[in-house]
């Protein structure tokens, strides 16, 4: 089975359905006295991790993929999202750094990518359908996706 990026760690649950009601699309239900994610519901926002006052709710971690992926032999970047000054105390010449001494080959923040491709998508798709809107948050993307698919062309 997929590993999901948001879990339940069952052994943790206290019943106590703050993510029920927390959750803004309903992707969990009540199974074997837990609280179980649907993830064909699931827009992977996050809330539940926040409101779970037991941390049952939990973001898988890709640590150990990454580890591999720096001690391979192909070249590893990375993409930064522009929230990223929220999360780490480090200045961002600090935090690049630190991400070269682990072994990565380049930083960049992918907003930078994100606009230059955007732009160029835009012009091509105005061209071809007039205009369009688009976004690169994941959440926003599996909204879309899963309770608002006449919105996708």
């Amino acid at each position: 089975m997929k590993e999901r990026a948001i879990y339940t760690e069952a052994t943790q649950c206290r019943d106590c359905y703050k993510c029920v009601r927390e959750c803004p699309v309903k992707a969990i239900r009540i199974e074997n006295s837990r609280a179980a994610i649907d993830h064909d519901l699931c827009i992977f926002c996050g809330r539940c991790v926040d409101v779970c006052p037991a941390g049952a709710k939990r973001v898988r971690s890709d640590l150990l993929h990454a580890r591999e992926l720096v001690r391979g032999q192909r070249p590893v970047y990375v993409s930064l999202a522009p929230s990223f000054p929220a999360f780490f105390q480090d200045e961002p010449k600090a935090l690049v750094e630190r991400f070269r001494a682990l072994g990565v080959d380049g930083v960049s923040e992918t907003a930078i990518g994100a606009d230059m491709v955007a732009r160029q998508e835009q012009e091509q798709l105005e061209e071809l359908y007039g205009p369009r809107l688009s976004s690169a948050c994941p959440v926003v993307v599996e909204l879309v996706r899963k309770y608002h698919q006449p919105l996708l062309d």
